[in-house]
């Protein structure tokens, strides 16, 4: 059972590279970069993780100022680590910032996946997800491929509701949630650059439409501060009409 998952991981990979290499596909992921370039330079730290990969550059985080950047894919060719992201291979509260292109969208287990994230992040660590976007052209052609079982319409499109659910449920705090690629995804380069002008949807208040969404987390630090309780006088535990005993005068410190 788990070869299956492995196997059809790998392959669920290698087609959405094959579609990232089409014109809709390099238009939407030049989208990408550049709403990462934007992005990635405000989240500080020591040691930077991305799983997965897009295209033959693998490199999404090159705009990221962390000094220490680590590429994990399936493919013994590319990147510094070969490993599963259903058990990563990462000591934990050690990576201060992740990177997800897709992750969850081809995972047979997403949940497990962000376990494994929230575990080997440090406190206050960032997680950058990004997924396909279930409300925009995206969306609605996968509808219209339904039954297909190639990348991407075969991936998971998750809503934002159910994986800011997830993240709350983790541990993790929504700091961000952008968007990219409103334009069809149609494999025509005419058509491509002349839907060019939608990539200013946002002035318009489109921008929600994107193909792509991507969420900012933020690993909460859990305190052990005990809130302070106002204080109450203790109820009478001894009968009314027993008397107390007097008072010895050795005297005890409360703990």
């Amino acid at each position: 059972m788990k070869e299956s998952m492995l196997f059809n991981s790998v392959k669920y990979t290698q087609q959405l590279q094959e579609w990232y290499l089409t014109p809709a596909g390099q238009n939407l992921y030049k989208q990408l970069l550049f709403k990462l370039d934007e992005l990635l330079p405000s989240l500080f730290g020591y040691h930077a993780l991305q799983i997965g990969e897009l295209a033959e550059d693998i490199d999404l985080m090159s705009s990221s100022r962390i000094g220490q950047k680590i590429y994990m894919t399936l493919n013994a060719n590319k990147g510094n680590v070969v490993a599963n992201s259903l058990a990563l291979p990462f000591p934990a509260n050690t990576l201060d910032l992740i990177v997800l292109p897709h992750t969850l969208d081809i995972s047979p287990k997403p949940h497990q996946v962000l376990r494994e994230i929230h575990r080997v992040m440090i406190s206050e660590g960032h997680l950058v997800l990004i997924g396909f976007n279930p409300f925009s052209m995206m969306g609605v052609s996968k509808l219209i491929f339904l039954r297909s079982q190639r990348a991407p319409w075969s991936a998971h499109f998750f809503t934002p509701r159910r994986l800011k659910d997830w993240l709350s449920l983790l541990g993790f705090k929504l700091v961000a949630t952008e968007h990219v690629g409103i334009q069809p995804p149609i494999q025509n380069v005419r058509f491509q650059q002349r839907m060019k002008f939608l990539s200013k949807a946002d002035k318009f208040g489109l921008g929600r439409l994107g193909g792509l969404q991507i969420f900012i987390a933020k690993k909460r630090e859990l305190t052990l501060t005990p809130t302070l309780q106002p204080w109450k006088p203790r109820r009478r535990m001894i009968p009314v009409n027993v008397a107390e005993p007097t008072a010895r005068k050795t005297q005890f410190k409360e703990e």
